[in-house]
């Protein structure tokens, strides 16, 4: 049994970078107003579940694909002070090499490795071809594959182009696809099992699946059908697999629009050990092996 723990309205999370929307001023306000506060009236807060163990162990390996300068940056920068091997995919060459740098200096030792490689995740050949790249890389195969990829712009329902449409559907959905099937195939550490640590298909989330927005459709669209595929897959790989699936759900607005600034609740650097840390923790103490496992968590 797979347990569900939130199934509620969430906010779109930081990696889709609020702040770099490409509307009018005026409708941007208009829509992070809307979705300024954490939760609905019919939402759950979040309560950390209680565990046995409550540390992440060093010297891991992870992937993670659509790295951006927000919430995969503060992850990364996270586990690089826990001395973990990390992988960074995204499609600026400039901003991830910049990103790079930054989590090596976080970098826990002189041993950890932190590797990068541009890469479109909207072209399944190419996203494969990189992942099987980040395992020879790192030297071995992934504890945690993080999907994080997905463009925003903005979309108005009336004016999107069916290109645009489907340009989006390749990164968020099909890439969800493509990534956690690779995972699936061969790609993920399994031989931890019996000491209760299982691998781990991370898929980042927000609200735009259950509250889709009109000012960005595609993005809506995108990401639902990402966030359906993640849920398919967690009813299939624990079982398959030996594959636990984590969905960290952040239910509030990232960017204050009156100042542009990050809303302090929401700050990266806050949400990581609250919203993720958790799925970290709760993989390495499956003592009653992938039963009573966490897929939604919502922050």
């Amino acid at each position: 049994m797979y347990l569900y723990l939130f199934r509620v309205p969430c906010f779109v999370h930081s990696v889709f970078h609020l702040h770099n929307f490409r509307s009018p001023q005026s409708t941007l306000l208009a829509f992070l107003t809307r979705h300024r506060y954490l939760l609905s009236e019919h939402s759950t807060a979040f309560t950390p579940q209680p565990l046995v163990k409550m540390s992440v162990s060093e010297s891991r390996n992870v992937a993670i694909v659509g790295v951006g300068s927000s919430m995969s940056r503060s992850l990364a920068i996270w586990l690089a002070s826990l001395g973990w091997n990390i992988a960074l995919v995204s499609r600026s060459e400039k901003s991830l090499s910049v990103i790079a740098d930054e989590v090596r200096q976080a970098q826990k030792g002189k041993n950890g490795k932190v590797i990068y490689r541009t890469a479109d995740a909207s072209e399944p050949a190419a996203l494969k071809a990189t992942l099987d790249w980040c395992v020879q890389e790192l030297g071995g195969k992934l504890d945690v594959l993080s999907y994080n990829a997905a463009r925003v712009a903005h979309s108005d329902i009336t004016e999107i182009s069916p290109e645009e449409l489907e340009q989006d559907f390749k990164v968020a959905a099909v890439g969800t696809l493509v990534a956690g099937q690779w995972f699936a195939a061969g790609n993920a550490r399994v031989d931890r099992i019996a000491e209760g640590e299982y691998p781990l298909f991370l898929v980042t989330g927000g609200n735009l699946d259950k509250e889709p927005e009109p000012l960005v459709a595609s993005l809506s669209t995108a990401k639902a059908a990402s966030q359906t595929l993640s849920r398919l897959f967690a009813k299939v790989l624990p079982e398959k697999a030996n594959i636990l699936v984590g969905m960290p759900l952040i239910a509030g607005a990232l960017i204050n629009p009156m100042t542009g600034e990050y809303n302090e609740q929401f700050h990266p650097e806050n949400i990581i050990p609250k919203a993720f840390k958790p799925f970290f923790e709760d993989r390495e103490n499956r003592r009653d092996g992938k039963a009573g496992w966490t897929v939604e968590r919502l922050y």
